[in-house]
């Protein structure tokens, strides 16, 4: 797969190189070819993964995915707090599927559904099949923010957090690896709407198709962080996250896209 990507099909190789130069403008050229196929290899691991997750026993999975500081979640839904986990494209964030069975919250998070039948149906099997509810996207936020405020069990929303906003919602800008970026705020107005807490799920390749997740508050009370507080610490943390070890983000993606 790494020979396919990288020498034949050569899949985004400008928009790679473009975004590692960009990010890290202190590196060579020798370390940014290196950066991008250590890139090209993470990336065809991202290939294989949702299907060997899907694939494999619970147990086999609970050794492909471990995670810390679960105690934290635990306390959370004792003290009945809603919770807007802000996850990443850093990692493999498709083995969050299992996020039902380790945090013990009942899970949603957004579906995009595709235009092929087969591939829409299998896909939403493979990121439902554990437990987590999907939802689609158009409907998302007003979906997710009423199960939020709603009383009773409390819900946890699961949001992959840096993508790029909608064409005509990208008002809201931070500093992030070394450039104005437009960011979305909708994770933290759904937190602070509810009162909910806020928890960054920080994740660490620690071998191939084996990652650790760690959870990181960001805020108990969101209600009470002042605006953009939460959006700052998220990029900041995933800043931190990427600098630790650059190739797993998703540098493919044209996330600085002039539009």
């Amino acid at each position: 797969m790494f020979v396919f990507l990288r020498y034949f099909l050569k899949y985004r190789h400008k928009v790679i190189l473009a975004n590692l130069t960009k990010a890290f403008p202190s590196k060579n050229k020798r370390e940014l070819r290196h950066l991008t196929l250590s890139y090209y290899h993470h990336m065809s691991d991202l290939f294989v993964e949702p299907f060997l997750f899907y694939c494999v026993s619970d147990s086999q999975r609970r050794k492909l995915a471990s995670y810390t500081n679960k105690g934290l979640l635990q306390r959370l839904y004792r003290d009945n707090k809603q919770v807007v986990l802000l996850a990443s494209h850093y990692g493999n964030w498709e083995y969050l599927t299992n996020l039902p069975q380790v945090a013990g919250y009942d899970v949603y998070s957004a579906f995009s559904p595709v235009k092929n039948r087969h591939i829409d149906k299998m896909m939403f099997k493979m990121r439902s099949f554990l437990g987590v509810t999907l939802i689609p996207r158009k409907h998302f936020y007003r979906k997710a923010l009423s199960l939020l405020q709603q009383v009773g069990t409390p819900k946890m929303i699961l949001l992959i957090a840096d993508q790029r906003p909608a064409p005509g919602s990208s008002k809201y800008h931070l500093p992030f690896l070394d450039q104005d970026t437009k960011v979305q705020i909708g994770g933290e107005r759904m937190a602070v709407s509810s009162d909910a807490a806020v928890v960054y799920i920080e994740s660490e390749k620690t071998s191939r198709f084996h990652y650790n997740f760690t959870f990181r508050m960001i805020s108990e009370k969101a209600a009470n962080a002042v605006p953009m507080e939460i959006t700052k610490s998220y990029f900041g943390n995933l800043e931190k996250t990427i600098n630790h070890s650059p190739a797993y983000w998703l540098w493919s993606h044209n996330r600085w896209r002039q539009s």
